[in-house]
C-alpha cells in the first residue's frame, strides 16, 4: 500500500510522461490500486486531471470506467469527482472528434446504476443548459462521432436517468418530444446494448401513470413499440388481426421475436405498468395485446422460451382476462396492499427469479 501512495506524485500533469504512463498503467491493472484509488482523494483527483491529458487520456478514462463498475467505486466517484467529471464526460461526448466518447458514457452509465446515485448525478447534468436533449441528439443520430465511437451506452444512460422522477420529466416534455425521436431504438438490431436501454427508458416512463393517457393516444402511441419485439410468426384470423396494430398485422412467417429474455421482460413490465388504470387496460385489450402475449406465452413455454418472462406474461395476462368488475379498481396503483401482502408478492418474485 505504502509504495502504491507513492504513486500519487507520479499522476501529476508535471511529472515525466513516461512515469505518468506507467503509474496510470499500474493503478489501471491492480485490484489493489482500484481500492487505493477509492481510498485517496487526491489520487482520485489527480486521475480526473489526467483524463485531459492526452498522453494518458485513455487509460485514465479506463481506469473510471473500472472504478465505477462496481458500486463501491461509483459511490465514492459520484461523493468526491461529480462536480467535475459529469461536464467533463459530458463534452467528451458531444465532441464529435472525441476518441474517447464511448468509454465516457460508459462511466455515466456506471455511476448511474445504482438507484440511490441516479439524484446526485442528474443534478449536475440539469445544471447543464438542455443536456439530456443535446445527449439524445447525439444518440439518435447515427455515426455522429467521426472517430467511429458509436455512443450505445447513452441508451442505458437514459434507463437509469429515467429512474428519477426528474429524469422521466425531461424525456416526457411534449414540448421537446424527446421521448418520441428515441422509440425507434425499441427496435435497433445493430446493438442490444442501445435497445436495451431504449426498452429500460419506455419502462420506466410507464411507471408513471398519470402519463399513461399521453403514451397511448395517437400522438406517441407507444403500444405497438411495445408489442412488435414480443410478436412472433404465428398467423391470426381476420378478426384478431383488425384489433392489432397496423405494425402488427400480418407479419409473415419470417417474424423474428426479440431473443433477449431481459427485453422481453423489460417490454412485458411495461404493459403492466400500463394496465394500472382502467382507461390502459381498456385499451391493451382493444388492441389485441391478450393475442400477443398469449403466442408468448407458448414461446416462453417452450425450451428456448424464461421463465421469469413467463412470469411476467402471466402476471399481465391475468389482469387482462379479468373484467373490470373482477378487478374493481379505476387505478391499481392507488390501491393500499397490506404489509403481510406486500412480503409475499415480494419472496414470490424473489423465487421466480431464480
Amino acid at each position: 500500500m505504502e509504495a502504491l501512495e507513492e504513486i500519487v506524485q507520479f499522476l501529476s500533469k508535471s511529472a515525466r510522461l513516461d512515469l505518468r504512463v506507467v503509474s496510470v498503467s499500474h493503478v489501471l491493472g491492480s485490484v489493489e490500486g482500484i481500492k487505493l484509488l477509492i481510498a485517496n482523494d487526491k489520487l482520485l483527483t489527480s486521475l480526473l486531471d489526467l483524463t485531459s491529458d492526452e498522453s494518458v487520456a485513455k487509460d485514465a478514462v479506463l481506469c473510471l470506467v473500472n472504478i465505477t463498475a462496481e458500486e463501491i467505486g461509483a459511490a465514492v466517484v459520484v461523493e468526491k469527482l461529480a462536480e467535475r467529471l459529469v461536464p467533463a464526460a459530458y463534452e467528451a461526448i458531444l465532441n464529435e472528434d472525441c476518441k474517447l466518447s464511448d468509454a465516457w458514457c460508459m462511466v455515466l452509465c456506471n455511476i448511474t446504476r445504482p438507484e440511490q446515485l441516479v439524484e446526485p448525478v442528474l443534478k449536475h447534468l440539469l445544471a447543464i443548459e438542455f443536456a439530456l436533449e443535446k445527449l439524445t441528439t447525439c444518440f439518435t443520430r447515427i455515426n455522429y462521432n467521426k472517430q467511429k465511437c458509436h455512443l450505445n451506452y447513452l441508451g442505458p444512460l437514459f434507463s437509469n436517468v429515467s429512474q428519477s422522477k426528474a429524469g422521466r420529466a425531461v424525456f416526457c416534455n411534449q414540448t421537446t418530444g424527446l421521448l418520441g425521436r428515441l422509440l425507434p431504438f425499441v427496435h435497433h438490431d445493430g446493438s442490444i446494448v442501445r435497445r436495451g436501454g431504449a426498452v429500460g427508458l419506455l419502462k420506466n416512463v410507464c411507471f408513471d401513470s398519470s402519463v399513461h393517457e399521453w403514451l397511448l393516444s395517437e400522438e406517441m402511441d407507444v403500444l405497438p413499440f411495445i408489442l412488435l419485439p414480443l410478436a412472433g410468426p404465428e398467423e391470426f384470423d381476420d378478426e384478431t388481426n383488425e384489433k392489432l396494430p397496423v405494425d402488427l398485422q400480418y407479419l409473415g412467417p419470417d417474424k423474428k421475436r426479440e431473443e433477449d429474455p431481459d427485453v422481453r421482460k423489460m417490454l412485458v413490465e411495461s404493459l403492466a405498468q400500463l394496465c394500472a388504470t382502467r382507461k390502459g387496460r381498456q385499451h391493451l385489450r382493444d388492441h389485441g395485446t391478450y393475442e400477443i402475449l398469449r403466442e408468448l406465452h407458448k414461446y416462453e413455454c417452450s425450451p428456448e422460451g424464461d421463465k421469469v418472462v413467463l412470469a411476467a406474461v402471466e402476471n399481465v395476462v391475468d389482469i387482462l382476462i379479468r373484467t373490470e368488475e373482477e378487478i374493481g379498481e379505476d387505478n391499481l396503483k392507488q390501491l393500499e396492499i397490506p404489509d403481510d401482502v406486500k412480503a409475499k408478492i415480494e419472496s414470490m418474485s424473489e423465487a421466480n427469479e431464480k
